[in-house]
């Protein structure tokens, strides 16, 4: 039988330690999203959301460094959204005005 080593690298909370409560509120305000991880939110390529970042995607330029604030996406998707093709055919055919 092997028995482990009580060792820092067993203990988690040597590696990690807790951040205070009053700091994570005020750093919670200020996560900002790389491309990956806008990509994975949208579930598209970093070349799309390089394409978004054209078409009027808010980002910030920090040095060389593009990052993105997370509710700047969300507000932008929901001012940006429109139906789908099919979705606007079948209302149309419908007879409703769009």
């Amino acid at each position: 039988m092997i028995e482990r080593m009580n060792t820092s690298r067993n203990n988690r909370a040597d590696v990690n330690p807790r951040i205070p409560d009053s700091a994570n509120s005020k750093t919670d305000s200020l996560v900002l999203w790389t491309t990956p991880e806008v990509s994975r939110y949208l579930h598209v390529s970093a070349k799309t959301v390089f394409n978004l970042r054209q078409r009027g995607l808010p980002y910030l330029a920090i040095g060389g460094a593009v990052r993105f604030d997370p509710q700047e996406i969300k507000n932008y998707l929901t001012a940006h959204r429109r139906l789908a093709t099919h979705r606007l055919r079948q209302k149309v055919r419908k007879g409703k005005t769009v």
